[in-house]
């Protein structure tokens, strides 16, 4: 079973708003489309668990946390831009860094109706634990090339690392020993002297 079993289906004067104001994927910008962004996110929220369609990490809900993704780059295929099976949303770091890379085996005419033309996963047509496992929350292991395409492509190798990150600083703020003994790693030798003739004199 596919990420997103629904896609967002606009409504009449959503269609129409689109016909009438949009020409080029430049026109993504125009604060016209605001209201429409808006339900998109609502609605793919709730299709995908509120996780990035990449990482599976889970989405904020101020609009600087979240991204409507179009799979296929709008620069290169614009007419998808307001395409429903073109758009998840994931967490803007996945979308930065996968950004117009291309993502087709192959040129297309028409949108593909199968995962099978695409060189990630596509959260529409494809299972995402058949092509990538994740273990300890932040290590991304490929099971197939459409998985090993997809870390490469969104540099998931780098959650790995945010979350050592997030991990130490938590336990430093949680803990005064912890605390201490980063003070004592990242200090200089004379604050580091200075330090251990207290606490020798503490001691005595």
């Amino acid at each position: 079973m596919s990420t997103i079993q629904n896609e967002y289906t606009f409504t009449q004067d959503e269609s129409a708003t689109i016909k009438d104001n949009f020409s080029d994927h430049l026109d993504w910008e125009k604060s016209v489309f605001d209201n429409i962004k808006k339900s998109i996110i609502e609605h793919l929220r709730k299709e995908q668990y509120n996780r990035c369609c990449y990482c599976k990490k889970e989405l904020g809900f101020d609009l600087k946390n979240v991204d409507i993704e179009h799979i296929i780059p709008k620069s290169s295929y614009p007419q998808f831009t307001f395409y429903g099976r073109n758009l998840a949303l994931s967490c803007p770091g996945c979308n930065t860094i996968k950004g117009m890379k291309n993502v087709l085996n192959n040129n297309i005419v028409r949108y593909p109706q199968t995962g099978n033309k695409f060189k990630i996963i596509h959260p529409h047509y494809d299972r995402y634990s058949n092509h990538i496992r994740i273990e300890k929350d932040s290590v991304y292991i490929a099971l197939t090339a459409k998985g090993s395409e997809t870390i490469t492509y969104c540099e998931l190798f780098r959650l790995q690392n945010v979350e050592k990150r997030a991990k130490k600083f938590q336990a430093i703020q949680q803990s005064p020993i912890a605390a201490l003994t980063e003070a004592l790693r990242t200090c200089s030798q004379n604050e580091r002297n200075d330090f251990l003739d207290e606490i020798r004199k503490i001691l005595k």
